[in-house]
């Protein structure tokens, strides 16, 4: 799915502080009074609200800094000082870039969620069906960027009308009503999503986007049962598969967009901005550097961490190292892997010690990494669902369901079963081990750390430090949460910001 059409230019101004038309009329522009009137509107004004999650702020680029980067699975060394000390949970700007990006950017998408909520269901001409599935899919969307910005920030703004002439200036809304709002738009939205699309929608929400997202939200409050049950929707529906081993490291390129793995992605496209199009920066910002090879590989601005490359000792049955290791990160420890047509150990003669990304890198494919690839970013995939179900029927105590599901994923990758018997916390280790290596640079991680509490004690925090020296500067009861950007606060008086970081 390649979603070109966008809003009129009312849509535009979405931020949250600047959510209306525009003073001077075009009488040749449309506007949101004259938009909305036939299916093809419809159809148009959802494919903006899918359109503005290729943004830098959303899936485009940031968010991996924001949920991979200041995990411990990540570390910076980017000469832009403010990236570095970002990642390093020091910065000083409350709107600096990334949080400033993310925050905006998310509430484009929401404000253009809304305007589809709000304006749908009044087109009489539309196909009933088509217009509830519409409806569905902003509820997803919608869903989807409270639930980065709950796990971000805390504490909201929650607008869910477009036309809320207080939307600039709405009080914050406490985490519980947020899930709960969340909860509602999904479960609302699995009763009018399609199971599967064919043909140009595929890449829409399903149903087992929206189950797989609830599972999540679930995941992330402790509710177990729900969580279960939702995933368990995912998995039983049959619609998604696990793609074999020789076509795992294709799902981060050009190759893998919506392979039967993928349970919602991003459709990325290559940069076209007159067209609301931005493709993927993952690859140029967190992808390796040039060093002493031609071409144009990445900024490095993101590395992983030696501990996650540690973390990939498991063996397959000849003994090899897990495949996923040199699927995930390029190193000096790989025999002849190439850099973008370079050997590591040419382009990186004088820094063979280190490890750069290779995920979401085109490297296996062409000799430079572009700024904008179109490689559909995979917010949720079934490898993703299969271990998060396996986590919940562990706290659930049933130990051997939870291994049935982690070895799926392990079986794939080749690597030795974990054997029974383990006790719950034996069993949780393994899983949250699993999801480590599986899902590295998926933006999963910082959601996992905080689902079990491991940035919120100084116990835990402490084992963090032996993964990551960048959480010596992690504060408790500051750094679980980005900063509200100060513009917010600035526009908006019942703004709050969040605990730690100042009024």
């Amino acid at each position: 799915m390649r979603l070109k059409t966008l809003l009129p230019i009312a849509a535009l101004g979405a931020a949250l502080g600047g959510c209306s038309d525009l003073n001077l009329t075009n009488p040749n522009q449309q506007t949101t009074g004259t938009f909305w009137q036939n299916q093809n509107d419809a159809l148009a004004g959802m494919n903006a609200t899918y359109n503005s999650l290729q943004y830098i702020g959303t899936y485009g680029r940031w968010m991996a800094f924001a949920l991979d980067g200041r995990s411990d699975i990540a570390l910076s060394n980017s000469p832009w000082t403010d990236l570095a000390n970002f990642n390093k949970f020091t910065f000083v700007s409350y709107d600096f870039d990334v949080n400033r990006d993310i925050w905006h950017d998310h509430y484009v998408a929401i404000f253009r969620a809304n305007q589809v909520i709000d304006n749908v269901p009044g087109i009489a001409s539309m196909d009933a069906a088509t217009r509830a599935r519409v409806v569905g899919e902003a509820k997803f969307v919608r869903a989807l960027m409270y639930f980065n910005l709950e796990n971000l920030y805390g504490n909201l703004p929650m607008p869910l009308s477009s036309k809320d002439p207080s939307a600039s200036q709405m009080p914050m809304s406490t985490p519980a009503q947020v899930w709960a709002q969340i909860e509602k738009d999904l479960t609302e939205a699995r009763a009018v999503l399609p199971a599967t699309y064919t043909g140009a929608n595929v890449g829409r929400a399903t149903q087992g986007a929206a189950d797989a997202l609830l599972g999540k939200v679930y995941a992330q409050q402790k509710k177990w049962t729900q969580a279960a049950a939702s995933l368990n929707n995912v998995i039983t529906g049959n619609h998604y598969s696990l793609l074999s081993w020789a076509q795992w490291p294709t799902l981060f390129t050009t190759q893998g967009n919506n392979s039967p793995e993928g349970v919602f992605e991003v459709q990325m496209s290559s940069y076209d901005p007159d067209n609301g199009e931005v493709g993927l920066n993952i690859g140029k910002f967190c992808g390796p550097p040039q060093g002493r090879g031609p071409g144009g590989p990445g900024f490095g601005d993101c590395q992983p961490t030696r501990w996650l490359f540690d973390q990939y000792y498991d063996t397959t049955a000849a003994g090899a190292p897990d495949p996923r290791r040199d699927a995930t990160i390029f190193s000096s420890i790989s025999s002849n892997q190439n850099v973008f047509g370079t050997p590591f150990s040419v382009r990186y003669s004088d820094r063979l010690n280190d490890i750069f990304w290779k995920k979401w890198t085109l490297s296996d494919l062409k000799n430079d990494q572009q700024f904008d690839e179109p490689i559909n970013f995979k917010v949720i995939r079934y490898a993703d669902v299969l271990l998060l179900y396996a986590e919940a029927k562990n706290e659930l105590n049933d130990q051997a369901t939870a291994l049935t599901y982690l070895n799926m994923v392990r079986n794939r990758a080749g690597v030795t079963p974990v054997a029974s018997g383990l006790n719950q916390s034996q069993m949780r280790d393994a899983i949250l081990h699993e999801r480590v290596v599986e899902l590295a640079l998926e933006q999963q991680r910082w959601l996992d750390l905080r689902r079990h509490d491991m940035l919120s004690t100084q116990a835990s925090l402490d084992v963090i430090r032996t993964h990551d020296p960048e959480f010596n500067f992690f504060q408790l009861n500051k750094s679980e949460l980005l900063p509200i950007p100060q513009t917010e606060i600035n526009t908006n008086p019942n703004a709050r910001q969040n605990p730690g970081w100042g009024s």
